[in-house]
């Protein structure tokens, strides 16, 4: 007896159970394949009718011939081999349009009284909207570690039975008072161990092992809180973490320190912790309705589940269990499956249902299918398949591109999408359609090349064409376009970015364009370089006689400062030798001498330094690596009777070894040096702190300083001195000047202008942040590397 007549041998209850149950099967009989039978299920995945019924695989399914599926069937048959397959890709043709599809089947060969192969069983299931799901799942795994890293509230996920801390945010982090290096990657309890013993391993477990939320408010802790460890409150969340399938993989914790507003309230409330049991609910529910009041005369754990109403439902009737289902059509939907034969079927339909004593929304596909006995309709069939979480990820796909459409219509920039190999333009904003020049219906919905014919054979064919085709982006500065804009040719210079277009799966569908007309600035550039080229020439001739005049001026200082010293030793050495040949010297006299020596060293001071100042610009010097270090320990060592006087500190920690001259550095942070010492606070021992960094880009250019590729290094250096008013922090790099009187402190006033020369000497700079009575820190630009 063949299996069709098996199939028709069923009792009618059974058979249209059989033939109605959402799990798909069908029966190929012989090495021709030829179908014998096929229940709804099964005709519905391959969108045919009936009428394939006796023909031949491939003749009705001829998408089948590439693929793979003909052969397994043939070697299933010839060796008696079951096959199976999970997420199988199939391409099936299905009204005029071939589809991918993704399946779990299953082929079983059926044998008849002597054991030959005569048929085979198919049994099958479309999962291709759960494969789809799986993938949208690792989308929003990812959204989901960004949306707690940058959660306003504390947030961490636990994976695992050892409860590992998967991720943590910042808030998080310092909640524990602990660093991201102590706890990301180890168990809770060892990279905070002061939480053990406090409860939280029973209830994490719960979460954990029972699928419990559990929700606490102002429980204590012990923690961490700098060097001590504080009992503080927190309200927090523990919420199961599960993979695609439900199962619970980990928790996610979510917290919210309360121990001010506690301590303001001056009492510490109970903790209240609400449970919420988590159903999971069975893949296929199935329900038997007898009658035309509905009597539930069947229903298995799984829809029972569902309905959220426990266990006592037999024998009742479907509306005194499911009332909220009134005006849901529902009740409707039954009634005309009962009273005509004709099956219902729903998919994605949303479902309003009291669970816990609230009407929510849920979405199944659903059928209802008639039952019969003895050729009379006597009840109806509820098979269900719960998709709640796969309609409202679809949903939010849905809205998240109409919100990218509108964004694209609503950007300040101009952009388009266009899709496809033909580049056909799906979306435009009114900033895409200015610089295109063209109104709307003239490219919407065409090919980018019809409807803009003038942007033709200007190399942005082949630009489209690889960015389609490969999806790499292509990005483009001032590239001029000729276009036909209003009647008129203009060059169009345009910034732009062309991005692949894709969809959930990472399918590119097209190509993204943004673009800004940065037309008016390429042509104001161009006129300024040309202002610019004949400024440079006309500064050219005024630095070169600049640079004779600076000359001049050089060697005159040189030669004065040379000259002056001469005559300047012989005032004082005829002074002393005065004073040595008098024996007695009046008081007045003797304060005359003292003012005579007084004035001659600082003379002599002045012109040594005006001949150090001069010495700068000498070009015949030459860069060394110059380790300052080395510099700074040699300036320790000169000013080491200065610093044992004055009890003071000189400190620093690992600088740099850059390209110098030796000299230069040595006389740049004497100077400073010198300058902290000189002018310490009284009673206080001086502290002077050498740091070093590098630069970034944006510090660079806000000094004024050319971007180079070696890179340049910051040297702070910073004391604890008087200080003083900050409107004098340019005035202090002038030579000559002083914010003292000689009287008060000595020098020549020509120290900081020497250190500002040198730095510049170094294509660096030197500036001054200070406020009085809190000292003063000068900071120095210097590159590494000259070339």
């Amino acid at each position: 007896m063949n299996i069709e007549k098996e199939v028709l041998s069923l009792n009618g209850a059974a058979r249209q159970i059989l033939q109605s149950l959402d799990w798909a099967f069908a029966i190929l009989t012989g090495p021709q394949m030829v179908l014998e039978f096929a229940n709804d299920a099964m005709l519905q995945i391959w969108a045919r009718d009936k009428s394939i019924i006796g023909k031949q695989l491939l003749e009705f399914m001829p998408e089948l011939r590439e693929q793979e599926f003909p052969n397994i069937l043939q070697e299933v048959f010839t060796t008696g081999t079951p096959y199976k397959a999970e997420e199988a890709l199939v391409y099936l043709l299905r009204n005029n349009r071939l589809d991918t599809v993704y399946m779990d089947f299953s082929y079983k060969p059926f044998r008849n009284e002597v054991g030959e192969i005569t048929s085979i069983l198919v049994m099958a299931t479309d999962i291709t909207e759960r494969v789809v799901a799986k993938k949208q799942l690792a989308l929003s795994e990812a959204n989901l570690r960004n949306t707690i890293s940058k959660a306003p509230v504390a947030m961490c996920i636990f994976r695992g039975p050892e409860y590992l801390v998967d991720i943590a945010n910042d808030r998080m982090v310092r909640f524990w008072g602990k660093t991201t290096d102590d706890v990301i990657g180890k168990p809770i309890f060892e990279g905070l161990p002061e939480a053990k013993a406090q409860g939280f391993e029973e209830l994490l477990y719960r979460v954990f092992a029972a699928g419990e939320t559990i929700q606490a408010d102002n429980v204590p802790v012990t923690l961490p809180r700098g060097e001590k460890i504080e009992i503080v409150y927190v309200n927090f969340v523990y919420e199961p973490y599960r993979d695609l399938d439900g199962n619970i993989i980990g928790v996610i914790a979510v917290a919210h320190e309360v121990t001010e507003q506690l301590n303001v309230r001056k009492r510490i409330e109970e903790s209240e912790q609400r449970v919420r049991a988590v159903v999971e609910s069975a893949p296929f529910p199935i329900g038997v309705y007898t009658g035309a009041e509905m009597l539930i005369e069947l229903a298995n754990q799984s829809i029972i589940d569902v309905w959220g109403k426990g266990a006592d439902v037999i024998g009742k009737r479907y509306t005194e269990i499911l009332p909220e289902l009134e005006n849901q059509e529902i009740f409707e939907q039954l009634a005309q499956v009962y009273h005509t034969g004709i099956p219902f079927h729903a998919r994605n339909q949303q479902v309003d249902l009291v669970v816990e004593g609230k009407l929510q929304p849920y979405y199944f596909n659903y059928s209802f299918t008639p039952v019969y006995a003895n050729g009379q309709i006597y009840g109806v069939m509820n098979t269900a398949a719960e998709v709640t979480d796969l309609v409202l990820a679809k949903q939010q796909v849905e809205q998240s591109e109409r919100n990218f459409r509108n964004m694209v219509l609503q950007a300040p920039v101009a952009m388009c999408i266009l899709l496809g190999p033909q580049h056909v333009v799906e979306v435009a904003n009114e900033l895409m359609l200015e610089i295109w020049g063209k109104p709307v219906e003239n490219v919407l919905n065409r090919p980018i090349f019809e409807g803009l014919p003038d942007a033709r054979e200007q190399g942005l064919e082949d630009l489209l064409n690889h960015v389609y085709k490969t999806g790499e982006t292509f990005t483009a500065h001032e590239m001029p376009v000729v276009l036909l804009r209003n009647g008129k040719t203009d060059t169009v210079y345009q910034n732009f970015v062309y991005e692949p277009y894709k969809n959930a799966e990472g399918i590119i569908l097209g190509v993204l364009a943004i673009s800004i007309d940065v037309s008016a600035q390429v042509l104001a550039r161009q006129k300024i370089e040309e202002v610019v080229e004949e400024r440079t020439r006309e500064l050219a001739i005024a630095n070169s006689n600049l640079q004779r005049s600076n000359s001049d001026l050089e060697q005159f200082a040189y030669i004065a400062s040379h000259d002056l010293q001469e005559p300047l030793r012989k005032v004082k050495t005829y002074a002393q030798m005065l004073e040595h040949s008098l024996t007695d010297i009046p008081e007045l006299a003797q304060n005359y001498f003292e003012k005579i020596s007084r004035s001659t060293g600082r003379m002599s001071a002045l012109i040594r330094d005006v001949l150090a100042y001069s010495q700068l610009a000498n070009k015949k010097q030459t860069f060394e690596r110059v380790d300052l270090n080395e510099v700074l320990n040699g300036i320790r060592s000169d000013f080491e009777l200065l610093i044992e006087q004055k009890n003071a500190q000189l400190q620093w920690n690992n600088l740099p070894v850059i390209e110098a001259i030796p000299l230069q550095m040595s006389q740049l942070f004497s100077n400073l040096v010198s300058n902290a010492l000189k002018f310490s606070a009284e009673n206080i021992p001086p502290v002077v702190s050498i740091t070093t960094r590098k630069a970034t880009r944006e510090e660079v250019s806000s000094q004024g300083l050319p971007l180079i590729e070696t890179h340049y290094n910051i040297v702070e250096v910073q004391d604890n001195g008087i200080g003083f008013e900050q409107e004098y922090a340019d005035q202090i790099f002038n030579i000559f000047q002083r914010l003292h009187g000689k009287d008060e402190y000595s020098g020549t006033g020509i120290g900081l202008a020497l250190c500002k020369k040198i730095a510049l000497n170094h294509n660096g700079d030197i500036s001054a942040r200070s406020t009085p009575g809190q000292g003063t820190t000068f900071t120095i630009f210097l590159p590494l590397k000259h070339d």
